[in-house]
């Protein structure tokens, strides 16, 4: 059951407690403190699923952001890699970084 759902089937669950709630006291449930808790739950749900999509919205944003900046770095670094193996004798790449044989 997705969350959606379950807030949606305990609202009216809450709901539908409420208007009998004489009938169903009875049966062992606390009643107003049993639904007012629900409903609390329910809104405090609500405001934390909120918060999450918007996170999650941020996370893609930065995602993006990130995939940008490594895609630019890879780029410079394959062009400052080939003018060194250009300027330099293959002995001195290692002092780059460079571990290619060729």
């Amino acid at each position: 059951m997705s969350l959606s759902d379950v807030l949606t089937s305990a609202s009216v669950l809450s709901s539908n407690i409420k208007l009998n709630e004489e009938k169903i006291g009875r049966f062992g449930i606390e009643l107003p403190k049993f639904t007012n808790e629900l409903d609390a739950n329910i809104t405090l749900a609500n405001q934390l699923n909120q918060e999450q999509e918007r996170l999650k919205s941020q996370l893609k944003t930065k995602t993006e952001e990130l995939n940008a900046i490594q895609l630019k770095i890879e780029q410079d670094y394959s062009l400052a890699k080939k003018t060194i193996k250009l300027a330099e004798p293959q002995p001195n790449w290692v002092g780059y970084g460079i571990t290619d044989k060729k």
